[in-house]
């Protein structure tokens, strides 16, 4: 008779944990991306903050095939191009109006789709859009292939 050998699983933190206990001031500043394009005083860095969130998210929605996030992504996708459009046309970061409330609302589906999930996830989806950076594209590819 063969002796079974048991091969753990990696384990990882809950994400709740994770966001919640060691990360306190994350969820925070997530926000703060957002008012910051409402208030008028929003950098380049806060968008590319939103938009790293966003592709991220997209990965991991589209890696579990959870198609009600995958649509939000889309409609943040949008607001996000028209801000950029606008940026390059008037030098100046912000919105209002319907993209404001989108952003809004991106940010709580945001936080609680990953409070949802392991830790390994939202480390492969960061890995995965570290690569897609490095090689140029973004997350949209996967927005085409869909």
């Amino acid at each position: 008779m063969r002796k079974r050998v048991r091969i753990p699983k990696p384990v990882s933190v809950p994400m709740l944990i994770n966001r919640g206990l060691r990360n306190a001031d994350l969820e925070l500043r997530e926000r703060m991306f957002v008012e910051a394009l409402s208030g008028g005083w929003a950098t380049t860095e806060h968008f590319d903050n939103l938009a790293d969130m966003r592709d991220c998210l997209l990965l991991a929605a589209a890696h579990k095939d959870d198609q009600p996030i995958i649509d939000m992504c889309k409609a943040v996708g949008i607001a996000l191009r028209n801000i950029r459009d606008r940026y390059d046309r008037l030098q100046r970061m912000g919105t209002a109006g319907d993209e404001l409330t989108t952003l809004r609302l991106f940010v709580d589906v945001y936080r609680d789709f990953w409070l949802r999930q392991p830790v390994s996830l939202y480390e492969s989806a960061c890995d995965a859009l570290g690569r897609a950076r490095a090689m140029g594209t973004t997350a949209c590819a996967v927005e085409v292939a869909r």
